[in-house]
């Protein structure tokens, strides 16, 4: 009886090696140095910047494409996976236009910009018979899937309430990095750049995830209230706190910060009606189940999520039953995003407030609200709105 034959090794594209696409590209190195891929083709707009890569992978037997329209016709057909780390504006599109030519995506997260593009997305996905991965990491740690099991499980009864916040300063440099940093729209497209789209999308990612009513599936949140502000030259925010709730009845809120003088890795807290999960970054994830019994495990780093949601891409391509965060699970992140659009209203803070610091990593500057760290951690601990004060003034509210 012969053995069926070997998996054929998968033909893989990647659109863009700059910025965020050179994590793409060493995951592709490393894959190609254990024979799991074949690196077909790269659209590199900017050849002229990365004379290295363009060499590297031309010696490798890649084919470099200067446009995507370009790539797009003369490998139609052609490619089992295209990898595409490009500007949130460019998501739709790219990703419209892969289906179209016969090829799997992973995208980078978000998924789009907007609804809309996300319903382009979702529209071509079903006619072209072919399936769309989200660049969400965090969702494929096992130990995230583990979580939503135990949930769903009762291990800490109904799930009432999921609060997340995180604080990372980011300099100026970080908004001045593309075109596209910190706006609402660029070429043509939606963008709504924000801590909550861009750097702590994941972790908004993970809580509707975890509050969702199938495994997988995330809950749909309804905002009630959105607080935005911004101390960077932006058109964006680059703070938020954020409250709503399911249809389910779970609570949520969110709270992050690019303008703090402190950093604060990002937690998840959930609350259920008889025990609790806390989830930190890169750290422990802690169970408190209805029993009182306490179960702690490590969490994988961002590199090793990076990884295993290549691994678990690549396997999708052999395997349906491969776990990806889908369109369907990421869609209801924009949801989120442009919900906080429409309720809230972006209010800079007063400049008497924000002290510029240097930042030498970046020989930059990073804007530090006086007592914003401090005003968020207690609304994080209660749940309640940021209303935000400059110390003085919130000095002088506590003793009247």
């Amino acid at each position: 009886m012969s053995s069926s034959p070997a998996p054929r090794i998968p033909r893989v594209a990647l659109i863009g090696v700059s910025g965020y696409g050179g994590i793409y590209l060493q995951l592709v190195r490393e894959a190609l140095a254990k024979n799991a891929i074949e690196l077909v083709a790269a659209v590199i707009i900017n050849r002229d910047h990365v004379p290295g890569i363009v060499s590297e992978l031309r010696e490798g037997g890649t084919m470099i494409y200067a446009t995507a329209e370009e790539f797009f016709a003369k490998e139609s057909g052609k490619i089992d996976l295209c990898l595409i780390p490009v500007g949130i504006q460019w998501h739709a599109r790219l990703t419209v236009s892969a289906l179209r030519a016969g090829m799997n995506v992973l995208v980078e997260k978000p998924l789009a910009g907007s609804l809309e593009d996300v319903a382009a997305i979702r529209k071509a996905e079903a006619a072209c018979n072919r399936w769309v991965a989200v660049g969400f990491q965090d969702l494929y740690a096992l130990e995230a899937r583990w979580l939503k099991t135990q949930l769903r499980a009762g291990i800490i009864g109904r799930v009432d309430e999921v609060r997340m916040i995180g604080l990372w300063p980011r300099a100026r440099s970080y908004f001045a990095r593309n075109h596209w940093a910190g706006r609402e729209a660029a070429d043509g497209a939606a963008v709504l750049d924000s801590p909550l789209n861009n750097a702590f999308a994941h972790f908004v990612n993970l809580c509707l995830f975890f509050a969702g009513p199938a495994q997988d599936e995330s809950a749909r949140f309804f905002v009630e209230s959105a607080e935005l502000y911004r101390a960077h030259e932006i058109d964006m925010f680059d703070t938020a706190v954020v409250r709503g709730a399911a249809a389910s009845g779970t609570r949520f809120w969110f709270g992050v910060s690019h303008s703090t003088a402190q950093t604060r890795q990002p937690e998840i807290s959930i609350r259920g009606s008889a025990g609790r999960a806390e989830w930190w970054h890169e750290q422990r994830c802690v169970v408190l189940d209805t029993d009182g019994r306490r179960q702690v495990f490590p969490l994988p780093s961002t590199e090793e999520s990076r990884q295993l949601m290549f691994n678990a891409v690549l396997a999708r391509l052999n395997d349906p039953a491969s776990f990806i965060c889908t369109t369907g699970i990421a869609e209801e992140h924009t949801r989120v995003v442009e919900s906080v659009h429409r309720v809230g209203h972006v209010q800079p803070f007063p400049s008497s407030v924000v002290d510029w610091t240097a930042d030498n990593s970046t020989q930059s500057e990073i804007p530090c609200v006086q007592g914003l760290a401090e005003s968020l951690g207690r609304a994080y601990a209660s749940g309640s709105p940021l209303a935000y004060a400059p110390p003085a003034q919130a000095n002088l509210a506590a003793t009247s």
